[in-house]
């Protein structure tokens, strides 16, 4: 890509450099190159230079798209990750079941196969996805914080989800880091996310104790603004919001006192309309 971009300056000065010849030429010199040959020359240059620009955009936006790719690869790698590790745990469930019902524990084996079934069924609906991006994104988050109490609840499959992968994964990615975070300050750890659908929107919705401040919550979406102190950048909800501005979205949130809990709601179109519309 760099050559082709240094070829492109060349021939942009040797157009120059050309226009320049025949202005000299022709003001300061007896020896006259005929027009024809050097109109001809110039144009010959700007059609080697339409095609380097042609092939440069071609190549840009071949590399956007294997980056898309990557990104999905990736987020798929980290979903069958957790999709195995959740395979050698259901093997050891199967183990204590089995250890309960050899010492006539019934009630116990009954109490922790509806436990584990809450589980499985969330993998269900996370395997269900037609956006494995996401699937990997939430399963690895909330696979490494076994003391989180996650609620999920998935009423659509996404399939019709226009946005590219790294914008979604971005988005999402930095409301759970939140969620997750504001769960720190409380004892009782939990969040709950919606992915749902109504009309021609997907809504997702992530939901966590604790709630905004008053006086904070015009300057949330801010950049630079962060109540972390030392942590947090201030970055992660400014760059949130403006992905969502550019895929023709919403976002908005509900800080509630009377229920001590905050709710993040990203509406995102089917298809994503131009910024500003």
């Amino acid at each position: 890509m760099e050559k082709r971009w240094l070829l492109f300056v060349n021939l942009l000065l040797l157009q120059l450099f050309l226009f320049l010849l025949l202005a000299y030429n022709y003001v300061f010199t007896s020896f006259r190159i005929p027009v024809t040959i050097v109109l001809f020359a110039i144009i010959a240059v700007m059609i080697s230079s339409l095609w380097v620009v042609r092939e440069m955009l071609r190549l840009v936006e071949r590399e956007s798209e294997a980056e898309k790719v990557m990104v999905r690869l990736e987020e798929a790698e980290k979903l069958i990750t957790t999709l195995r590790s959740k395979h050698h745990d259901f093997v050891n469930h199967l183990q204590v079941i089995l250890g309960l019902i050899q010492l006539k524990m019934d009630n116990d084996a009954a109490d922790y196969i509806k436990s584990l079934s809450k589980d499985l069924i969330q993998i269900e609906k996370l395997v269900s996805l037609k956006r494995p991006e996401v699937a990997a994104l939430i399963s690895s988050k909330l696979a490494s914080l076994s003391y989180l109490q996650a609620s999920l609840d998935v009423n659509t499959s996404l399939a019709e989800l226009s946005i590219s992968p790294d914008k979604l994964v971005s988005i999402l990615g930095n409301l759970l880091d939140n969620a997750i975070y504001e769960t720190s300050f409380y004892k009782d750890k939990w969040i709950k996310m919606r992915i749902d659908q109504e009309d021609e929107w997907f809504i997702f919705e992530i939901t966590n104790p604790g709630t905004i401040a008053p006086e904070i919550r015009e300057r949330i979406f801010e950049p630079g603004f962060t109540t972390k102190g030392q942590e947090g950048s201030g970055m992660g909800l400014f760059i949130v919001k403006n992905l969502v501005r550019e895929c023709g979205g919403t976002i908005s949130f509900d800080s509630r006192d009377d229920d001590i809990m905050t709710v993040f709601t990203v509406r995102l179109p089917k298809i994503p309309m131009e910024y500003g519309n």
